[in-house]
């Protein structure tokens, strides 16, 4: 794709031939390896990629739950351990703690980001119960 004069070896000089860039063939290779979202590619980041999925509002209504719910457990163990310095009151806040706020903020980051339409984020991600 370019061509190359060897006049000097340490130096090689470009013709006025379009050359590719390193990210331009990154981008195609990436394009060739997403055959199975087809476009989805080539859409800017503010469109949703999904129109065929409906927002799993009840998935959305437990991540947030789980998440709030992690947030506040956290203050009020870390104040039974510090503050009252009773360790039998702090522990099962501090061991509900990561159970619930992890998995509550993992999903609602992910229903977030398919929501804003990113590229990689889908609804399906998410895990759903039965209807």
């Amino acid at each position: 794709r370019r061509a190359v004069e060897m006049d000097d070896p340490s130096s090689f000089k470009r013709t006025n031939e379009v050359e590719v860039g390193l990210l331009d063939k990154v981008a195609d290779v990436g394009d060739r390896f997403n055959e199975e979202e087809g476009t989805e590619m080539h859409q800017p980041v503010g469109a949703r990629r999904t129109p065929k999925e409906n927002f799993p509002l009840k998935e959305f209504l437990l991540a947030l739950s789980l998440t709030l719910g992690g947030i506040i457990f956290l203050p009020i163990g870390l104040y039974e351990l510090f503050g009252r310095q009773d360790i039998k009151r702090a522990l099962p806040f501090l061991c509900i703690t990561p159970l619930v706020l992890l998995p509550g903020s993992y999903h609602l980051h992910i229903i977030v980001r398919a929501y804003l339409g990113h590229r990689g984020f889908r609804y399906s991600q998410v895990v759903r119960r039965s209807h």
